[in-house]
C-alpha cells in the first residue's frame, strides 16, 4: 500500500490575540497581504471594494489609507514584482476576474474556468452565484490562490500576451479538509510551504506546494474571530475578520 499524502501530521492549539480594528467605517477586509519592504499591510474590502493601507501596522502610530481600487466583492490581495514593475492582485471573487494595479494602469485578468464554481455550501449548487479565488500569493514566478467552489490551491503562470494579459497554464492540489479554503501565507522563504486557513473550521493548513502533502494544523479558539484573508507578519500569522474589521494574530501554544 502506497503512504499516505498526509503522514504524521502534527496538530497544534493556539490562542488568537486582537491587533486592532480598523478605522473605516464599515470595513470588511476580506484580504490580506503584509509587504516588509514597505512595512504596510495591504487590505481588500469585500464591501465595496477598495484597497486598505495600514502603514506600520506593528506600531500604536499604524496609519491607514483608502484607495478605490473597484474591485468585485474581493476576498484576496497580493503585492509582488511582476513584468518588473511593482504590480497589485486583487481576487475579485464575484466576477470571477483578477484585479491588476500597476503605475499609470488597472486592468482585468479572467479566471472563468480557473479555480471558479459554485461552492458546495451554496443554497442553490444549481442556479447559484459562481465565485472564483480568495487568497493570492506569489512565489516570484507563479501567481497562487485558494479557490473555495474548487476546494483547491491553484498555482497559475501569467502572460501579458498581445490581446492582454490571460492565465495560460495551471496546476492544483485538493485542501486537506474543510471547503472554504480562503487566506494563504508563506510558510518558509523559499516558497515551498504555504498556509492556508478554512473560514469555516476554524483551522490553518502548512502545506508541501511540491506534493500537495499537509504537514501541520493550527486549530484556532472555538470563539476566536473567523479567519478570512492571511498573511504573515515578523514570523506571525495574522489574520482578518471581515464582519468586525478585526486584524488577529495566531500564537501556538505547543
Amino acid at each position: 500500500m502506497p503512504p499516505m499524502i498526509h503522514s504524521q501530521v502534527r496538530i497544534r492549539q493556539t490562542r488568537v490575540e486582537t491587533l486592532f480594528k480598523l478605522q473605516k467605517a464599515g470595513a470588511m477586509p476580506n484580504g490580506l497581504d503584509y509587504d516588509e519592504a514597505r512595512d504596510e499591510l495591504l487590505i481588500a474590502d469585500q464591501g465595496d471594494g477598495d484597497l486598505i493601507t495600514v502603514a506600520h501596522p506593528g506600531s500604536p502610530d499604524r496609519n491607514e489609507t483608502v484607495f478605490a481600487a473597484g474591485a468585485n466583492k474581493p476576498s484576496g490581495v497580493v503585492r509582488c514584482q511582476w513584468q518588473g514593475k511593482d504590480t497589485i492582485f486583487i481576487a475579485g471573487t464575484y466576477g470571477l476576474e483578477l484585479t491588476v494595479i500597476q503605475p499609470g494602469r488597472v486592468f482585468t485578468i479572467t479566471q472563468r474556468g480557473v479555480g471558479t464554481g459554485i461552492v458546495d455550501y451554496a443554497q442553490d449548487l444549481v442556479n447559484g452565484t459562481h465565485t472564483g479565488f480568495h487568497g493570492l500569493e506569489w512565489d516570484g514566478e507563479y501567481l497562487w490562490g485558494a479557490s473555495p467552489p474548487g476546494k483547491a490551491l491553484f498555482k497559475m503562470k501569467l502572460v501579458d500576451a498581445p490581446g492582454g494579459p490571460v492565465i495560460t497554464a495551471a496546476s492544483w492540489f485538493p485542501v486537506a479538509a474543510g471547503n472554504r479554503p480562503h487566506g494563504l501565507a508563506w510558510a518558509n522563504s523559499q516558497c515551498t510551504e504555504l498556509w492556508c486557513n478554512d473560514t469555516t473550521i476554524g483551522a490553518v493548513y502548512r502545506y508541501d506546494t511540491r506534493s500537495g502533502a499537509c504537514g501541520e494544523v493550527l486549530v484556532l479558539p472555538a470563539d476566536a474571530p473567523k479567519a478570512h484573508g492571511m498573511t504573515m507578519v515578523g514570523g506571525e500569522l495574522w489574520y482578518s475578520e471581515d464582519n468586525t474589521g478585526l486584524i488577529c494574530r495566531i500564537l501556538p501554544l505547543n
